[in-house]
């Protein structure tokens, strides 16, 4: 379980103190697809489709008051349906939202297209409506095989403009002869840690992401950083009967490794390795028993390393929501 309210609304409390009348923040109730219990092998289409199909409930919180208000029920109502609770730090604006409506029924209306539900019409305008201006926030999305990496990654993210000249000028200012690593107060007073189901995300200000990308590719290849396993889950019981299995998900990437990745699992597990492809942006490698895993884990990093395939940069997402409760 991931309980982020405490986190959260110091957050919002510290930023509140800077707001207009009709601001708030967007939380929406979420079922994920990762999350599809896939009852008796058969997949529920209401965790699947796009992000407004999958919702089950918005919230617009106006005040920390609000938010306590509605802990309870947002948790409840989790807890019950099976879905995560997400917000944008973004803020957003009621007057904001209400022109992305206006001008979003204008675009169907002088379309001719067919009309979409007004409740669609009404999320995508809260999604676009990011009122932050120069508090504005990006999230860098760290999962769990990145972690180990985090004071590297804030470094090198301290590294790039406009941080690297914010981080001198603290280098310089009469604080620094109460706090000697300025670099360490800078990370302290500017990054924050949010914890996801696996992994984190950093909230911070946006920086070059081009020259951060550079210096990610650099520091993976210097320390020998291979591309992780892909995505698995481990299955131990198949048609009522104990059948211990490894199913990787190769996607992104991954897919362009299929062969490759298939012959290491293939030397092995010499018994049985069955690959079925979803889609095309999606394939499934089955492996027949999960005690083979840590021996597949060293021929893939042994196989990247000769091949010179490194752990590529995580995702950085530029107005996306972060984690406030999984059940």
């Amino acid at each position: 379980m991931v309980d982020n309210f405490d986190l959260i609304r110091a957050w919002m409390f510290d930023k509140q103190l800077d707001w207009k009348d009709g601001d708030c923040y967007y939380v929406q109730l979420l079922r994920r697809q990762s999350d599809d219990p896939m009852t008796n092998g058969v997949p529920d289409p209401n965790y699947h489709g796009n992000m407004h199909s999958r919702s089950i409930k918005d919230y617009f919180i106006p005040s920390t008051e609000y938010f306590d208000r509605k802990r309870d029920e947002i948790k409840k109502l989790c807890d019950t349906f099976n879905v995560r609770a997400y917000i944008r730090l973004n803020k957003r604006n009621y007057q904001q939202m209400a022109f992305n409506t206006a001008k979003h029924i204008m675009e169907q209306a002088c379309s001719g297209q067919t009309f979409s539900s007004p409740f669609t019409i009404i999320a995508s305008a809260a999604g676009t409506a990011n009122a932050a201006g120069k508090d504005k926030t990006w999230i860098c999305d760290l999962d769990e095989e990145y972690v180990p990496y985090t004071k590297n990654i804030k470094d090198m993210i301290c590294s790039c403009e406009p941080h690297a000249s914010n981080v001198k000028w603290f280098e310089r200012a009469p604080l620094n002869k109460i706090h000697e690593d300025a670099l360490e107060y800078y990370q302290n007073r500017e990054f924050f840690t949010v914890p996801t189901k696996h992994g984190i995300h950093i909230v911070c200000k946006p920086f070059n992401t081009a020259d951060f990308k550079q210096k990610w590719d650099a520091f993976a290849k210097e320390k020998q950083i291979t591309a992780p396993l892909p995505q698995h889950t481990l299955s131990n019981m198949e048609n009522g009967h104990l059948n211990y299995r490894v199913h990787f998900s190769l996607t992104d990437m991954y897919l362009k490794h299929i062969n490759e990745f298939s012959q290491v699992c293939q030397r092995t597990c010499s018994e049985s390795v069955i690959i079925t492809t979803e889609d095309k942006n999606k394939t499934i490698v089955h492996v027949c028993d999960t005690k083979y895993l840590p021996q597949i884990r060293q021929d893939w990093h042994n196989y990247c390393l000769t091949h010179g395939i490194y752990m590529k940069c995580f995702e950085i997402h530029k107005d996306n929501p972060t984690a406030l409760y999984f059940p």
